[in-house]
């Protein structure tokens, strides 16, 4: 927003202007070019308003330094008039920007009014020369007001947000604010040149480096969010599920293990009243009936583990393995500490839920001779390792595959882990070794 000695340059030779100011100038046109693209970029990204504002703010900071580089190409007096409305016009915008992106303010039409104040002192500039320094003063306090109005604006948003990027903003604009100060006294007489020019595409990089910081910094915040909000969601439907989980397990019980155990006793009691012949019969009826009721025991048990709610986690897990070994699965041992930390029962059930899906896998996949639970109890974690001598994962194999096969279980355990602060790991180099940890609740 800096002027870099424009004046300065109609007190000297326009060749000499030509060959050196103009130099300058195009070199800073080629920066905001940058500056302004990368708004754009942003905004077609983000499609934030704010960033709709700020594109075109230094779209039209853009336009500023092709007029000024048009007089000096030209000499005409027509480019430095509009050279010094545009250079106001951009201050305003920026303000605007600023004020859009802090508070979210909304564009009322009578707003258009304050371009006329650029308009009269561009003509009052152009016009006055013979009285510079008079005539230069309103428009260095328009811009100089300006740029400053914005630094505080991005520092109070620092304030509220404790955003760095607003802050480095804020100190950027609130320095450029106060380097349009020295423009009658030193700029203008062609002191700062080229430095002027110099110190301006310093700024201009400074708020662009400033504002990549603060679209980083809110990024990150959203990403945060969302991933405390797909946590919160995650936790909401393994609640959903144990809650279905239940509900299936208490029907099953009520319904139809109660129904069959009933039929059972009936066809007992025919078998003890039938001949022999009938008898068999009836015997093998029954032998159904108990595989049919041992079966749904076992679903019951699957779907929601009584010995988890009675007794904790420890005999769950002892449970699940001899489990496993009497389904025709191989021999686990089992190693367990006398007790464990204090952990929630969402915690308890999802290294259950774990431990039940890495047992599953090696009764269904791994062909293994042996295998092994181990469980750590340490001060800030509870860690459960599920491990077999079995076949192992294909090379290349990770849950990212599993998850593009359709194979969820893994993913799911790691999802279930994940909602909780906790971590999974699985190696199937030697086997397959399935590492889970959940932290302790803080008492």
């Amino acid at each position: 927003m800096g002027e870099g000695g424009t004046f300065g340059a109609m007190n000297q030779a326009l060749p000499l202007a030509a060959g050196t100011e103009l130099a300058d100038a195009i070199f800073q046109v080629a920066i905001t070019a940058g500056l302004a693209l990368f708004a754009v970029i942003l905004h077609r990204w983000l499609r934030e308003r704010w960033l709709a504002w700020w594109a075109g703010a230094w779209t039209l900071y853009l336009v500023r330094l092709l007029a000024i580089v048009a007089f000096l190409r030209t000499g005409d007096l027509a480019w430095l008039f509009w050279h010094q409305v545009i250079t106001g016009w951009v201050a305003l915008a920026i303000l605007w920007a600023a004020l859009v992106f802090s508070r979210n303010a909304r564009w009322r039409g009578w707003y258009l009014a304050f371009a006329a104040f650029p308009l009269a002192l561009g003509w009052i500039a152009v016009n006055g020369l013979d009285q510079f320094t008079l005539v230069a003063i309103p428009m260095v306090a328009l811009l100089s007001g300006a740029t400053l109005w914005t630094g505080w604006v991005f520092w109070r948003h620092a304030d509220r947000t404790g955003s760095r990027g607003s802050r480095f903003v804020a100190i950027a604009f609130a320095l450029w604010g106060l380097h349009h100060l020295d423009y009658p006294f030193l700029r203008a007489k062609g002191a700062w040149a080229p430095w002027g020019y110099f110190l301006d595409i310093l700024f201009e990089l400074a708020v662009g480096v400033g504002f990549g910081l603060m679209v980083l910094t809110d990024l990150a915040a959203r990403l945060a969010a969302r991933r405390e909000e797909l946590t919160r969601l995650q936790s909401r439907l393994v609640r959903a599920e144990e809650g279905e989980r239940r509900r299936l397990a208490r029907e099953l019980h009520d319904e139809s293990a109660q129904t069959l155990s009933a039929v059972r006793l009936e066809v007992g009691m025919l078998r003890e009243q039938s001949d022999p012949a009938t008898a068999e019969g009836l015997g093998r009826v029954v032998d159904l009936l108990d595989r049919g009721i041992g079966g749904i025991r076992r679903v019951i048990n699957d779907l929601r583990p009584a010995l988890l709610d009675d007794l904790g986690l420890l005999p769950a897990i002892r449970a699940l393995a001899d489990d496993v070994t009497s389904r025709g699965g191989p021999a686990i041992s089992v190693q367990l500490p006398e007790a464990l930390p204090t952990l929630g029962d969402e915690a308890e059930l999802a290294l259950f839920r774990a431990t039940q899906e890495a047992l599953s896998n090696i009764l269904r996949h791994a062909e293994a001779p042996s295998a092994s639970i181990t469980v750590l109890a340490e001060p800030t974690r509870v860690v459960v390792i599920i491990a077999d001598r079995g076949r192992g994962f294909p090379a290349g194999t990770d849950l990212a595959t599993f998850e593009r096969d359709g194979r969820l279980g893994l993913v799911g355990m790691r999802e279930r882990i994940g909602a909780l602060g906790g971590e999974v790991s699985v190696d199937g180099a030697d086997g397959v070794r399935v590492r889970v940890e959940v932290p302790v609740v803080a008492r």
